[in-house]
């Protein structure tokens, strides 16, 4: 096993499969939801998020509990068993998606790096990202957040930027800040700019560093992603969420509840061709470029 191998296998990648996709109906629905639909490929976008991060510990999936039987079938057509299946009573964003993993791990008295990654992405070169990781991963066992940022190709809305200040390594910047969705003249002036990317939603951090910040950022967060955890009933490897605990989450972003306000924040500009498949604009732009959806 290579130095790199071993990097990687001290990270579990934690795949957030939880959205309903109200934005993508009718497409998505009830027997449809967005973590199972197939767009330009014969695997699902779960399996696809799964499979781009093989060389990893296997993964940690949190998701709504009404879908654990088709997660666990949807692993297994893959050869993948996860390290968990975390199931939330309800939806409440995905602060507390991530708060209940890293304190699942943290009462386990394990303190693994966790890649937090959505499962409505495409990205076509993987290898890309991976190299990236390895690049983050000393940062952030130090105790820095590592974000993934993609280079804007059009002056975009509908995403977060993330503001490139002084380059700490060769290809790693200090954040400086963000900006939320901006409108388009802002947009334009980003791209003549420079030194911005979008935000992929793609985090690395270690889960005592999570917690630390969490418990100063958002101690109502801290507490309550807490009793969830402790309060959770277990089936095999599926964990369920215990409902009064994980409901009294306040429901926010990860991006607004910990990175907006952490500190210590490092982006790592990633070429990996990726696209964004929560919203018809980018989906449209994905499946057009060959292979339509499939059933």
């Amino acid at each position: 096993m290579t130095q790199s191998d071993d990097i990687l296998k001290d990270i579990i990648p934690v795949i957030l499969a939880g959205g309903a996709g109200r934005r993508l109906r009718p497409l998505t629905g009830a027997k449809t939801p967005k973590p199972f639909l197939r767009l330009r490929s014969p695997h699902t976008l779960l399996q696809q998020t799964a499979l781009r991060v093989g060389a990893m510990r296997p993964p940690a999936i949190i998701s709504a509990a009404p879908l654990r039987e088709r997660i666990v079938a949807d692993m297994a057509a893959i050869g993948i068993v996860p390290q968990q299946i975390f199931l939330e009573p309800e939806g409440r964003s995905t602060a507390p998606a991530v708060a209940v993993v890293a304190h699942y791990f943290a009462a386990a008295g394990k303190d693994p790096l966790l890649l937090v990654m959505p499962s409505d992405h495409a990205i076509k070169k993987p290898q890309v990202l991976l190299d990236a990781v390895r690049a983050g991963a000393p940062l952030a066992r130090a105790g820095a957040f590592v974000l993934f940022g993609v280079r804007p190709s059009r002056p975009e809305t509908g995403f977060g930027y993330i503001h490139r200040g002084a380059q700490v390594q060769p290809g790693i910047f200090a954040v400086s800040a963000f900006t939320e969705k901006p409108d388009a003249a802002v947009a334009r002036q980003f791209i003549r700019d420079g030194g911005r990317d979008w935000n992929s939603g793609i985090f690395l951090f270690s889960a005592a560093t999570l917690l630390a910040r969490l418990k100063e950022l958002s101690p109502a967060l801290h507490e309550n992603s807490y009793r969830a955890v402790a309060g959770a009933s277990r089936l095999q490897n599926a964990i369920f969420l215990e409902k009064e605990g994980f409901g009294a989450c306040p429901a926010e972003s990860f991006d607004r509840a910990v990175m907006e306000k952490a500190g210590n924040l490092a982006v790592i500009p990633v070429d990996m061709e990726w696209r964004d498949l929560g919203r018809w604009p980018d989906l449209v732009r994905h499946v057009l470029h060959a292979g339509g959806v499939r059933g």
